[in-house]
């Protein structure tokens, strides 16, 4: 920088009305160009919140009428070639602490992290336009559901934007930060977490990808939206400011996490795919399905597969198990029961979604009362001080229960009805000679009922 560029810098910076500092703030704080000088408790430390709001009382008046909070803060120190409030790549430049106060410097900063966090979030979902077309064309295409049946297109969205709750790592921490505080800021939480709209369209299956290329370019754009929403308005910009969760480095990169995002979206689209198909999840409570074979296979009226254990997944055979609940899971096809879904469920778990998003998630959504006013983004949001977001009911497929204490052919479940194929006499000559037997029963393939385990010595189970 030339003299005379110093001199019209040092004579802009010193144009802005003082603020009194803070009484011996901490040493790492006081020096926020150091290695460990970014700190997210030197917000508080630095009493950053009080000295924003006064600065914006002692020099909002030096900024055009109707300029907003970020733009006027980087005009008045000189900064107003980088353009922190939109989305365009490297308009936004992280300041140097080396020419600022430390509270000059992190109100700086913090103005470039809600830009570039919410910059990677955009690109993420940028990433996830085509990965959402063709993860969901792949889930159609396994599941083959009825292409005159629907969903809502509303209900598409909000699965979208539930992906942010499933972020790992530190992109999980500033994701977090972005679900809480963003209930608090009624025009940024209506952008992120659209709860409530008016849109009534509906997408038939034959036509979902189209549909869900549309709903994440809505997404994308709601996003774009957000960053001026915070920027420029100095009381949301504290919010989100003021949790310290933006006062990192380096800062959280959310555009390599397309695929996470998209999980909640798929995880959706597999629990509707599902219904449509008449697909239901059937469980066991209270059971180990691997120990029950490995402890009684000779005793049960035929072989689950899960004498080996599960993968990687938590699959084996027809069986999902969730270890915290004690539960095992399969899916039933009650058009064609003796129909395994080992393979499925290996695809599915693998690549779009997860047994405890789908089994697990489904499961509690069914125990808490299912969707709040049938809205799957007013279920997934609970608003609030301490607002978060559940993922219960992202898979809302029907759960039936089997029973193990009866061998009544009109009790297969506790909790619903026994499925039409469920019947006497229907194995249809796969058990031989039955004229010694005292009876046949016609099971589903991942069945884990009283037939399974409790059959009667001359009784014919079959399940294929």
């Amino acid at each position: 920088m030339s003299s005379l560029g110093a001199i019209l810098v040092a004579c802009l910076i010193t144009s802005v009305t003082a603020i009194p500092q803070p009484a011996n703030p901490q040493p790492n704080c006081n020096n926020p160009g150091m290695s460990n000088g970014i700190l997210p408790e030197c917000w508080g430390i630095l009493g950053m919140t009080d000295y924003t709001k006064a600065w914006w009382a002692a020099n909002s008046t030096k900024c055009n009428a109707g300029t907003g909070f970020s733009t006027c803060f980087m005009q008045v120190y000189n900064l107003g070639a980088s353009d922190c409030t939109g989305i365009k790549p490297s308009t936004c430049t992280s300041p140097d602490p080396t020419r600022y106060t430390p509270q000059e410097w992190y109100v700086l900063y913090n103005i470039f992290a809600v830009n570039q966090v919410f910059y990677s979030l955009y690109s993420a979902i940028s990433n996830a336009n085509t990965l959402a077309s063709e993860r969901v064309g792949a889930i159609v295409s396994l599941l083959d559901p009825p292409v005159t049946s629907n969903v809502l297109a509303h209900d598409l969205l909000g699965a979208l934007s539930a992906g942010l709750a499933l972020l790992p790592g530190p992109s999980g921490v500033i994701a977090g930060t972005l679900v809480k505080v963003a209930q608090q800021v009624p025009g940024v939480g209506s952008l992120l977490f659209p709860v409530g709209t008016t849109d009534s369209r509906v997408a038939q299956w034959a036509n979902i990808n189209n549909e869900v290329a549309t709903v994440v370019q809505t997404y994308q754009s709601n996003v774009s939206d957000i960053i001026p929403a915070i920027n420029n308005n100095i009381d949301n910009f504290l919010k989100f400011a003021g949790t310290g969760n933006f006062s990192v480095h380096p800062l959280p990169d959310l555009s390599d996490e397309s695929d996470a995002l998209l999980q909640g979206l798929t995880t959706f689209i597999i629990g509707k795919a599902l219904d449509a198909s008449n697909i239901h999840i059937n469980r066991a409570v209270n059971l180990n399905v691997q120990q029950l074979q490995q402890s009684s296979g000779d005793g049960l009226a035929f072989d689950t597969g899960c004498a080996t254990g599960y993968d990687a997944e938590g699959i084996c055979g027809p069986y999902w198990y969730d270890p915290t609940t004690t539960t095992t899971y399969t899916l039933n096809n009650y058009k064609t029961m003796t129909k395994s879904y080992h393979d499925q469920m290996e695809t599915m778990f693998g690549n779009w979604t997860s047994g405890n998003l789908l089994f697990g998630g489904a499961a509690r959504c069914q125990a808490s009362g299912g969707l709040v006013n049938g809205d799957l983004s007013s279920t997934i949001i609970k608003p609030g001080a301490n607002s978060y977001a559940t993922l219960d009911c992202l898979s809302s497929a029907k759960i039936c229960t089997f029973n193990a204490d009866s061998l009544d052919v009109d009790k297969e479940f506790t909790d619903c009805p026994s499925q039409p194929g469920y019947v006497s006499n229907g194995c249809k000559g796969t058990c031989g000679d039955s004229s010694g037997s005292t009876f046949e029963i016609s099971v589903p393939n991942g069945y884990l009922g009283a037939y399974l385990t409790s059959p009667n010595p001359n009784d014919c189970v079959c399940h294929t």
